[in-house]
């Protein structure tokens, strides 16, 4: 999705401008999204939502299953899902580690601010233009990555509640296979109603049950994908 993101500096890009687009060619070969958990339920209406077996547990959108084949962006570069994942939505900005824990910087794609032509300035009088698109990437960045904190943490009784099962998707179309998604995991439905009643109580006061149930319900959306890639 970033090719060349870099640091923001008000003093190097003091005169930069970029112009906001609506097009979704960067999301191409952007085939999952980590979400956070006020994400879900909404995402679950478009795309299978799936748990990773390494890495940050957060629940994941996925979006296609081979190279360059996100299915919701078409041949004109435009967002086709009724649903687009703030993983998406930061675009063109990020925030990098700026080596102690938990201190972020802001940075942005390269490619897409200039010192020439229109667009909206990055910096104005030294500083950041209140309002402006550096202040509003910043509150969104932050605010995401709170989210994504704090569903890390509502998730964990899941991760560690031995419910959860491997699973690899393949794509084939005749003999031919097509694509596939691995080193994902889905909750076991038998296991999840066997889990006691406190824990069932208790998830469902947390939120928790309600990713659960999001997750196991946007698995239908696997079929629906599979049409969408034929």
């Amino acid at each position: 999705m970033f090719k060349n993101a870099i640091a923001l500096d008000s003093k190097v890009h003091a005169k930069c401008k970029m112009v906001l687009s609506n097009d979704m060619t960067f999301a191409r070969n952007t085939l999952s999204a980590p979400l956070s958990a006020t994400e879900v339920v909404k995402a679950s209406r478009e795309f299978p939502i799936f748990f990773p077996t390494k890495g940050h547990f957060l629940p994941v959108a996925q979006m296609g299953y081979r190279k360059n084949g996100n299915l919701y962006v078409d041949e004109q570069g435009a967002w086709t899902a009724r649903y687009k994942p703030a993983h998406l939505r930061r675009f063109p900005f990020v925030l990098g580690a700026r080596g102690e824990a938990g201190q972020y910087v802001l940075m942005v794609e390269r490619s897409l601010i200039s010192e020439d032509g229109d667009g909206e300035p990055l910096f104005e009088n030294g500083g950041v233009p209140e309002g402006g698109i550096v202040e509003r990437a910043q509150t969104f960045l932050t605010d995401f990555q709170k989210e994504l904190t704090r569903t890390e943490a509502l998730l964990k009784p899941l991760r560690d509640a031995d419910i959860l099962v491997p699973r690899t998707y393949n794509i084939t179309q005749g003999e031919e296979t097509l694509g596939a998604v691995r080193d994902l995991q889905v909750v076991d439905a038998e296991k999840l109603a066997a889990l006691d009643d406190a824990t069932l109580a208790a998830w469902v006061r947390s939120g928790l049950m309600a990713i659960v149930m999001a997750h196991l319900h946007s698995l239908d959306n696997w079929n629906s994908q599979k049409n969408l890639g034929n």
